[in-house]
């Protein structure tokens, strides 16, 4: 079920009719809520509307290496105390006046808090963080084959890496690989080569 976005608002709900101050449903902007009990007796019904309406992160799927990214673009709530991260994905400091102008400025809007702060939005597809566009490397679960170093030498993620705490990663469920699609034999001794030369982990 989408999550509401708690900004007020001044409308009718659109289960129970009551006015004052509701929440938007984040996924279409379209329902209002007065609360989480009607927005999840109205779920059922409607799902498959908020599902099929096109969403405002959908020009930002293409990567430059022209994979695109199929999960949804979602905004960092929750803090990361290991790297000293909050709300946004900021600096624990810095998170409550970026909430605020989340809330004020930009009236709860993702998508214009996006253009100010890209790094606070993450995809679900791959647990990476929005200003990386060069690929989606989700090892395996994509339509696509998956254009990491690692999926292409037919190596899985090493836990160092896989294992890292970010907000960006934070409750997803995400796959080491290798995505058996993406296998290289040529790109293999040539991504292997390139690593060591730059000191990357392979």
């Amino acid at each position: 079920m989408s999550s509401s976005v708690e900004i007020p608002v001044y409308e009718y709900c659109s289960v129970c009719n009551k006015s004052g101050e509701l929440s938007r449903c984040s996924g279409c902007k379209s329902r209002y809520y007065c609360g989480t009990a009607c927005q999840t007796a109205d779920w059922r019904a409607h799902k498959r509307t908020c599902a099929a309406t096109p969403k405002w992160y959908d020009k930002h799927r293409m990567c430059k290496d022209g994979n695109e990214h199929e999960g949804r673009l979602e905004l960092v709530t929750w803090d990361c105390p290991a790297l000293g991260m909050g709300w946004g994905a900021c600096l624990v400091e810095d998170s409550e006046d970026l909430k605020t102008k989340f809330e004020t400025e930009f009236r709860g809007d993702d998508e214009k808090l996006f253009a100010y702060w890209p790094r606070g939005f993450r995809w679900t597809c791959c647990g990476t963080h929005a200003r990386i566009a060069y690929g989606c490397d989700h090892h395996g679960t994509g339509s696509r084959p998956c254009t990491c170093d690692f999926c292409r030498v037919g190596k899985p993620l090493p836990s160092s890496i896989f294992n890292e705490k970010t907000p960006f990663r934070h409750g997803l469920t995400l796959r080491p690989g290798p995505d058996p699609r993406s296998f290289n034999p040529l790109y293999a001794i040539q991504a292997a080569v390139g690593r060591s030369i730059i000191g990357l982990e392979m």
